[in-house]
């Protein structure tokens, strides 16, 4: 959501189910086992968007970059889609940039997941200039206790605006913490504070302080 105005920005398809393998982390790992991950990363992806777009607004689906390659812009990309990058600095980064250019031309926008202090996601973030940079809830976490995060908070979203990138704060849970973040600049965040996942497409989300 947009935490200057208030108003619901976009959703994020997250994969969610019943049974053994309910929880993403365990159903992945045991898709990485069998050597299965890129095709499962595949079929969440297109799963995700056969389920349609919002009412308003962008749909963000993750994705990795090994999984990317083998899913064709020209059939799924769309303007509202925001591709949400993760583990993006294991591959050859030019190979990246050219999937990633296939799909801008096609309409679809891109972001770079769970960008933390450590100077690879920054450096990848430099190469691949990603439209919005996701910063992990582990700089947004007590961000308003402590200043060694907001510190590094502010470093992140330094070269974000080098790249001309919009920013996305992931985590954010605590009053404290959406003031910080708003103090700073950032314009775009998501965590339980704002609103907590569930089924189908919310209409409202909650801010602090807001309706």
């Amino acid at each position: 959501m947009n935490i200057t105005s208030g108003r619901l920005w976009g959703y994020e398809a997250l994969v969610r189910g019943d049974g053994v393998l309910a929880k993403p982390g365990r159903l992945f790992k045991s898709a990485a086992v069998w050597g299965l991950l890129g095709e499962l990363d595949a079929a969440c992806f297109v799963a995700a968007l056969a389920g349609g777009y919002p009412p308003e607004g962008y749909l963000s689906v993750n994705v990795t970059a090994a999984g990317l390659v083998d899913i064709e812009a020209g059939r799924y990309a769309n303007p509202r889609l925001v591709i949400e990058l993760t583990e993006y600095g294991c591959r050859d980064i030019q190979q990246l940039r050219g999937v990633l250019s296939a799909w801008r031309g096609k309409g679809a926008r891109i972001a770079i997941d769970d960008v933390g202090p450590d100077i690879g996601q920054l450096r990848a973030a430099l190469h691949l200039r990603p439209d919005f940079v996701k910063i992990d809830r582990s700089l947004v976490r007590g961000c308003h206790c402590h200043a060694s995060n907001r510190l590094l908070l502010a470093q992140a979203l330094e070269v974000c605006r080098y790249l001309g990138a919009e920013v996305i704060a992931e985590g954010i849970e605590k009053p404290g913490e959406l003031k910080i973040l708003q103090n700073l600049g950032v314009e775009y965040g998501q965590g339980y504070l704002l609103g907590k996942p569930q089924p189908g497409w919310a209409d409202t989300c909650i801010m602090a302080g807001g309706g």
